[in-house]
């Protein structure tokens, strides 16, 4: 645990105000906390260097600040900021300092945040234990590529193809595939996740928080059903009223992403949705985090 405690130390002189939080999580959920903040860690500090600690932290806070940001203004309005993919890419996806801040700021937040480590529990318990001995994953949106090397770690038989938009996600994705040595087993590509087309169907899937960044997400899951083969297994996330400045499909209703991913020809395996335990009940918009196990149907039932 020398890495997490590394990490809590320096939190605990550079960030006092957010560490309370991520206190709460390890003692929550002590078991599945150290387990993932350890593998992260240990991820960041080889790929990162001796000022991994710092890049860590400086990139939560930032995040923090922003998502806070947001939510209020989205208190305020009553609808996301932004409502399409041109909307947000100079400020966002074309903006170096901000998406490498932003990067870690999520890297971080997987571990950090109790309502996301539950939502890692169902992808550790109920997801994985589903997946065949060896194959093939695709991993649409795949960010900071963290989704394909904790499967690959798990389940080390297989392998794992990510596809991302942004250029400066694959770039950080692959240099921390190398640095981590899994570069054998984890390839990324630029690529956008709604019209990728592998030269085979895939084995299983997963795509974590990439629907609520979409103009059209229905086509998301409609694109992985077509990569997938019958009756492979699906880990989807998705966002529901919790504003960032990069978020434009809003979603209120955990059964509007239940609705998409059955009409796409999945059937739902099994799901969770969570929530911050300290969100005020004075405001109008409850984040959460939600989680569901898919798997491809071969006729109309299953």
């Amino acid at each position: 645990m020398q890495n997490l405690k590394k990490f809590l130390d320096y939190f605990s002189n550079h960030g006092q105000a957010a560490l309370p939080s991520i206190i709460k999580t390890h003692l929550n959920q002590r078991e599945s906390f150290e387990e993932l903040a350890e593998l992260m860690l240990s991820w960041a500090e080889k790929h990162l260097g001796e000022n991994w600690t710092k890049i860590l932290v400086d990139g939560y806070i930032y995040m923090l600040m922003d998502i806070n940001r947001s939510q209020a203004e989205y208190e305020r309005r009553g609808n996301y900021l932004n409502k399409s993919y041109g909307d947000v890419y100079d400020s966002v996806y074309n903006n170096a300092k901000f998406m490498d801040l932003y990067h870690w700021g999520v890297f971080v937040c997987t571990f950090a945040w109790e309502h996301h480590v539950k939502v890692y529990n169902l992808y550790r318990d109920t997801f994985l234990p589903s997946l065949k001995k060896d194959g093939c994953l695709l991993d649409l949106g795949c960010g900071s590529g963290v989704w394909s090397f904790l499967t690959t770690h798990f389940l080390p038989q297989w392998t794992s193809q990510g596809v991302d938009i942004s250029k400066k996600s694959v770039e950080l994705s692959s240099t921390m595939a190398k640095s981590s040595g899994l570069e054998s087993r984890v390839k990324f590509e630029v690529c956008d996740a709604i019209s990728f087309k592998g030269t085979k169907k895939y084995n299983a899937a997963i795509s974590c928080f990439l629907m609520e960044h979409l103009e059209g997400p229905q086509r998301l899951l409609k694109n992985m059903a077509s990569n997938l083969e019958d009756k492979g297994y699906a880990f989807i996330t998705a966002a529901l009223t919790a504003a960032e400045v990069d978020h434009i499909s809003e979603f209120r209703r955990e059964s509007e992403i239940v609705y998409m991913a059955e009409k796409e020809g999945f059937r739902v395996v099994s799901m969770y949705s969570s929530a911050p335990s300290s969100h005020p009940d004075s405001q109008r918009f409850l984040p959460r985090a939600l989680g569901l196990v898919l798997q491809k149907r071969k006729n109309d039932i299953w």
